[in-house]
């Protein structure tokens, strides 16, 4: 089986930061692949450009056979991201949002009235469809970028941090919804610092320290003969004491007065 996602040698800088060093992966269809790591490890840079929304330094990503750049169009509609660090229009309402994000990805608007009305549904927000994003609470508006992420059914769903402010049942419902479409031959590359839902959930998992991939581990609990990635993965039972073992223990900071 041909990986969905390959990564090769990504390098992204920032004037003097390099926030990428030839970051190279692959991923399987069917498989979840987890990025895990310390903040300004790479993880959200990697997911952006993979999305299309920035260009790297150099290196290379493909993406279903086709390349990874801003601008194109062939992907746009294969891919779904959510980031919580990129913004929505305050001046619409919640429903205004998806059925945008739904025609904006080739949708009917009976298609994509009938996937909002699910997805509100999913993800709780029934209730607020009808209210401004201005009226959202962070959780809220949370839910609303997974629902966009999700409303056109993508072939390779990109998240950033997507349990950050979910209420339990919603944790619960998406990661069922996850597993359903990984079931059905979608690829799904997510980060995120919750270390038991990264376990329970990847298949595989990279660990990024200052924007070098320095492991990957794949999960017994969850794991896929067909996926493969580079450099050779190992089976490992504790993720989060494996993280240590590369970035290293944090420092233990006694306050006296607390």
């Amino acid at each position: 089986m041909n990986p969905s996602v390959i990564v090769l040698d990504l390098t992204k800088t920032y004037g003097p930061t390099r926030a990428l060093n030839k970051l190279s992966f692959s991923v399987e269809p069917g498989s979840i692949y987890g990025l895990i790591g310390p903040n300004g490890a790479g993880k959200t840079t990697s997911l952006a450009i993979l999305a299309g929304l920035i260009q790297a330094t150099s290196g290379e990503a493909v993406i279903l056979g086709l390349p990874v750049r801003p601008g194109n169009c062939r992907l746009v509609s294969r891919i779904g991201f959510f980031s919580p660090q990129f913004p929505y229009f305050d001046y619409l309402t919640g429903v205004e949002v998806l059925l945008t994000c739904g025609l904006m990805h080739g949708l009917t608007p009976k298609k994509a009235k009938g996937r909002t009305h699910d997805l509100l549904a999913l993800l709780d927000l029934q209730s607020a469809g009808g209210q401004y994003l201005s009226q959202y609470s962070q959780g809220m508006r949370h839910k609303l970028g997974l629902a966009c992420a999700l409303i056109h059914a993508p072939e390779i769903l990109l998240l950033d941090e997507p349990f950050v402010g979910l209420d339990p049942s919603a944790i619960f419902r998406l990661v069922s919804c996850l597993r359903g479409m990984a079931a059905k031959g979608r690829t799904i590359i997510l980060s995120s610092h919750d270390m038991a839902l990264v376990e329970r959930l990847c298949n595989r998992v990279g660990i990024l320290h200052e924007g070098v991939l320095k492991h990957q581990i794949t999960l017994a609990d969850n794991s896929n003969p067909g996926a493969s990635e580079q450099p050779g993965p190992e089976t490992h039972p504790g993720l989060e004491s494996v993280l240590w073992e590369i970035v290293g223990m944090p420092k233990i900071q006694e306050i006296p007065w607390l």
